[in-house]
């Protein structure tokens, strides 16, 4: 078995904005395992956005290294590749890469989707939040809205949103500090939020929040960055947004999960902007989540966005995000 590494640049189709930046294009690194006679034997692909600090550089030379310890000795199965992964010193996305890949033989080779390999239950109708980054408008729909904040026009956005049907998810990306909470709070609580995503960067503001949205749940993103900082979000938020390019792959996702059940917390399963692949590579743990946020794909292909949509297992390996 020998394994190959691609970048290229993928240009997105259309900007998206946070609190903290913009993006207009993302690298695509793709881990390809082949077997003697070139056949394809398992692939993995993750994305690479400068302005989170991500380098594809950096992914694909780890990835490669690894990934040619794993084709020399190939792991007999999901436990003893995420033996060798948790030990590895990656980054914890070149990890998922590899994850992917190796994950991805080994249920081709069992003749099984990935989920059914790893004991995950079938993963049903995955339901989505129409995400709508700073700058563009808010569209009619009945369906979850998320909506970046943080910027500018936060307080027209708020009361724009008043009466809004469905339910609300605002996410912050960290972009606020406590004289803007103070400024907001009045537009921001009478909305009943069903989610408030990272509202400020001073996690020792999170108290006071909570206790002026009661019904609302608060959940940490941006400071959720490997499996132990999952832990603390349960305490001091009572919730996490998990993504596995942050924490190092469905493994460990699924890991962190079980910890946010275990404390009683609020669990999102969440993504970057990242290639249909890897949406649905993290997909498969939808059925362990009250939110799913896993439209990243939208912002890097043609395809239109969805409120929902369902995985096609019909072929073994990564399962296909279904037309």
């Amino acid at each position: 078995m020998q394994a190959t590494i691609e970048v290229a640049g993928r240009p997105l189709s259309r900007s998206f904005r946070v609190s903290f930046m913009t993006t207009e294009v993302v690298d695509v690194v793709v881990l390809r395992l082949t077997g003697p006679d070139g056949a394809e034997l398992g692939l993995g692909e993750v994305s690479a956005d400068a302005g989170h600090g991500q380098d594809s550089a950096v992914y694909a030379e780890q990835a490669s290294a690894l990934a040619a310890r794993l084709c020399a000795e190939p792991p007999a199965d999901p436990a003893e590749l995420d033996a060798v992964l948790r030990s590895a010193d990656a980054d914890s996305a070149a990890r998922m890469l590899v994850e992917m890949a190796f994950l991805d033989q080994l249920a081709r080779q069992a003749g099984m989707p990935v989920w059914r390999l790893l004991g995950l239950p079938e993963p049903g109708l995955v339901r989505l939040m129409t995400t709508v980054p700073i700058g563009e408008p808010v569209p009619a729909t009945t369906g979850p809205l998320k909506v970046k904040l943080g910027g500018e026009s936060d307080e027209s956005l708020l009361r724009g949103l008043v009466g809004a049907p469905g339910q609300l998810i605002l996410d912050v990306n960290g972009g606020w500090t406590e004289a803007d909470w103070d400024r907001l709070r009045e537009l921001v609580c009478p909305l009943r939020p069903a989610v408030l995503e990272d509202p400020v960067a001073d996690l020792e503001l999170l108290p006071r929040i909570r206790a002026d949205l009661p019904g609302t749940a608060l959940v940490l993103d941006e400071p959720v960055h490997d499996e132990a900082s999952i832990g603390v979000a349960a305490r001091v938020a009572g919730g996490a947004n998990v993504k596995l390019m942050r924490v190092g792959g469905l493994a460990a996702a699924r890991r962190g999960l079980d910890t946010l059940a275990a404390a009683g917390a609020t669990r999102m399963l969440g993504c970057f902007l990242e290639p249909p692949r890897a949406i649905a590579y993290a997909a498969q743990l939808a059925g362990e989540c009250e939110w799913t946020d896993l439209d990243g794909h939208f912002w890097l292909t043609d395809d239109p966005t969805v409120t929902e949509y369902r995985l096609d297992s019909s072929r073994p390996g990564i399962p296909r995000i279904a037309p």
